[in-house]
């Protein structure tokens, strides 16, 4: 399979600046992930600007976390030669998000030629659970820019 060594695609994963903008407005943080086993877990810092009227992160947030969690877990299966844009998406809040450090979880459950599906969590880091999705979606190639 081509796309970057194990080694690469850490060390691009873990620099926060090479994340998409709406993950840095996140807080995005890599802990860990697996290749072979095609999951990815993630750190996430909740802006005060995300919360809903209660103090909690807004909902929709909290689907972005869990959004980006499974979408690179699926990405990371193939060393980042796809990017698999969701097609539907089931977010269960069990609980309110805080706003302070969460973390996500995404798995890929199944990748096909043309269409992935993905679980994802999110929970507090003494490992309360917060919330859970499953999602579809399309596979592409991974845009590459034009030098």
């Amino acid at each position: 399979m081509s796309g970057p060594t194990d080694e690469q695609l850490r060390a691009a994963l873990s620099n926060p600046k090479n994340a998409p903008p709406s993950s840095q407005h996140m807080g995005f943080e890599l802990i860990d992930f697996s290749i072979a086993d095609g999951w990815a877990e993630m750190a996430f810092h909740p802006k005060p600007e995300f919360a809903n009227p209660q103090g909690n992160v807004q909902g929709g947030f909290v689907c972005a976390m869990l959004d980006d969690a499974m979408a690179i877990a699926a990405s990371v299966s193939r060393r980042m030669t796809i990017v698999v844009p969701t097609i539907q998406i089931t977010v269960t809040y069990l609980r309110p998000t805080p706003l302070s450090r969460v973390i996500a979880r995404g798995e890929l459950l199944r990748l096909g030629s043309t269409s992935a599906q993905m679980q994802g969590t999110l929970k507090t880091p003494d490992g309360t659970l917060l919330a859970t999705a499953i999602a579809a979606a399309v596979v592409r190639p991974f845009p590459r820019k034009a030098h």
